[in-house]
């Protein structure tokens, strides 16, 4: 819950929902941590005056006017949203208990398709029925709208909101990332969320990367997005986030690269059974170990029917592997099981997580073509001499 801010009147609030002026927005950049490249952007409230943001929002809600505030900008955020760059998707903060309120459902119906927004679910106000939100948010994904469950790890936000919800983005929460680096405890605790996150198909997000070291951290547990100061600031939209973040990031990748390949940014996490326990319809994949640890099958559920695979049929491949001999040993595999996913596990065959295939095709291609790109700018072109037509 934020801190009140007893400062803050009715009358107050009232003048900055009659004069739009007192609103303006700035985007923070939310980043690809494996590539370095802005993917999205939060939307972030400023009321002038020296107002903090959550103080305002609290004074609203206290003072009865939270729902008409959550609309002016929800209003003014899909506005902006519109002029968004190609192929990044707007993020903006979302009450749970505004999401069906009459003035907030006003604005969210006006555009044609909320595709490329995802709402952010704050947690600082308690609910125990979560049925309606989840029913109002279910109308709003049929128009494209995804969600995001703001500070995972803190607040009311829990394992049920998680598993009720299903948000498509899990945001960990600042005071996790803090010195990630130095406490095991957090990075355990993160890793355990990116494993929940796999299991329902969401995207992990830390936000409050701060330093270099943090980043780093998180770029060894595999976190895929991140957002912070050291990434870049919230400006007015749209910045390129921070130069200096992107190159270390873009320099990391190519080092990993360049030493065979990295497998910490593919590796996905999945869940287990042990060699007698059930498989769970409920699980879009989930993989058998055996007591040691160690995979010895997998079941994948499709559109088509359940897909099942016995250790025979698996392709484990080890973290030191490089990227194209994965490649090659997946493409070379039968066509029954060309596709499925690869099995990662440690030097005593112990299961670390799977790799989609088509997310390695991806990462390769996306390789080759940034080296292609550079090539173009730091080789000399050759001049082609066709020969004599005759």
């Amino acid at each position: 819950m934020p801190t009140l801010d007893t400062t803050i009147s009715a009358e107050l609030i009232r003048e900055i929902l009659a004069d739009p002026t007192r609103l303006s927005l700035v985007a923070q950049p939310i980043c690809d941590l494996r590539r370095g490249t802005v993917v999205g952007y939060e939307l972030l409230s400023r009321f002038g005056q020296g107002l903090r943001p959550d103080h305002v929002f609290a004074a609203a809600i206290r003072h009865g006017l939270g729902e008409e505030l959550e609309a002016l900008v929800l209003r003014r955020a899909i506005a902006v949203a519109g002029t968004k760059p190609g192929n990044c998707f707007v993020t903006v903060n979302v009450d749970p208990l505004h999401v069906f309120a009459p003035r907030v459902r006003e604005v969210l119906d006006e555009p044609p398709t909320l595709g490329g927004l995802v709402f952010e679910l704050t947690e600082h106000r308690p609910t125990d029925d979560i049925k309606p939100i989840r029913r109002a948010l279910d109308a709003l994904r049929k128009r494209g709208a995804m969600f995001a469950l703001d500070d995972t790890g803190s607040g009311h936000s829990g394992l049920k909101q998680l598993l009720e919800l299903q948000p498509q983005f899990v945001k960990i929460d600042r005071d996790l990332v803090t010195d990630i680096h130095f406490n095991e405890a957090k990075r355990a605790l993160v890793q355990m969320v990116g494993h929940l996150a796999a299991r329902l198909d969401a995207w992990v997000l830390c936000e409050g990367i701060e330093t270099e070291a943090e980043c780093t951290a998180l770029c060894q547990l595999g976190v895929p997005l991140g957002q912070g100061y050291w990434l870049g600031r919230p400006a007015p939209p749209w910045s390129a986030g921070d130069p200096v973040a992107a190159d270390l990031l873009r320099r990391r990748r190519k080092k990993e690269h360049a030493e065979g390949g990295s497998l910490e940014g593919l590796v996905e996490p999945c869940p287990t059974v042990g060699l007698t326990d059930p498989w769970s319809d409920l699980v879009k994949m989930s993989v058998r170990i055996d007591e040691c640890g160690r995979p010895v099958g997998f079941r994948l559920q499709t559109d088509d029917g359940a897909i099942e695979r016995e250790e025979s049929q698996l392709l484990k491949m080890k973290r030191g592997a490089s990227l194209a001999e994965i490649a090659l040993r997946a493409a070379t595999r039968p066509e029954r099981t060309r596709w499925d996913p690869l099995v990662c596990i440690d030097d005593l065959g112990h299961f670390q997580g799977v790799i989609p295939v088509q997310r390695l095709v991806c990462d390769l291609a996306t390789e080759s073509l940034e080296a292609a790109h550079e090539s173009a700018y730091t080789t000399p072109r050759r001049r082609t001499i066709q020969p004599t037509q005759h």
